[in-house]
């Protein structure tokens, strides 16, 4: 059992079946309530707060990994207590005349007041500052290693491609009606998108939990 959890396939495989099982059980059994299933408070966010806090707390558990690394271990803490803030949608209740502080038109609003760009623009600053620094460290070794069939490596990609999904998925139909001059999309076109985004960022933090685990299994085997 820990040597298929060790695959470098584990991940992709875990991500592509059990999505592919939560859309084929909405849309064969439940057809009709796709937006319904993934509005606040029903199944798919419901599982998402589990995940992130589940993977918060394999944060927690795993940390004794990161002796030599204490830093790069708070980093990710920070980043996944600052993705469980945005899933919990913070963003829209920070400032005083915008919808959200962390859009490019906040700062290029002259009715928005100067100290929350000053204090927004420096906490997006810490933010990619932290992922650029993570970028920056591990790129060269994830390109090198993800062609020897690296666990770790393998799983880190399904999660940014999982990531990056999910933020095609969030913005294809507004991109769609603009592209095509359309005044509005019919709510079957909406509610299929919303599925998929919504569907799919439910893995990204089960997805961290098991890089956490993977890496303190192969840590121990080393």
């Amino acid at each position: 059992m820990k040597k298929a959890f060790l695959s470098p396939l584990f991940a992709p495989l875990f991500y592509g079946v059990l999505w592919g099982l939560l859309l084929a059980v909405v849309l064969i059994f439940f057809p009709e309530k796709k937006f319904e299933i993934t509005t606040d408070g029903q199944i798919i966010d419901v599982l998402t707060y589990i995940g992130y806090g589940s993977m918060l707390i394999a944060m927690l558990l795993f940390v004794k990994d990161f002796k030599r690394k204490m830093f790069d271990w708070s980093i990710y803490f920070m980043l996944g207590v600052a993705a469980l803030l945005r899933e919990a949608g913070i963003q829209h209740h920070l400032t005083s005349t915008d919808s959200t502080p962390f859009k490019s038109r906040f700062f290029l609003n002259p009715d928005n007041a100067l100290s929350e760009k000053i204090l927004y623009g420096a906490v997006l600053l810490v933010i990619f500052g932290a992922l650029l620094y993570i970028a920056i460290k591990y790129a060269k070794h994830l390109i090198t290693s993800f062609f020897k069939l690296n666990t770790i490596t393998w799983s880190i990609a399904t999660f940014c491609s999982v990531l990056v999904f999910a933020k095609f998925a969030d913005r294809f139909p507004s991109h769609w009606r603009h592209i095509h001059d359309l005044d509005s999309l019919s709510r079957e076109f909406i509610d299929i998108w919303s599925l998929l985004e919504e569907s799919s960022e439910l893995f990204l933090p089960y997805l961290v939990i098991i890089i956490f685990a993977q890496h303190h299994f192969l840590k121990k085997k080393a």
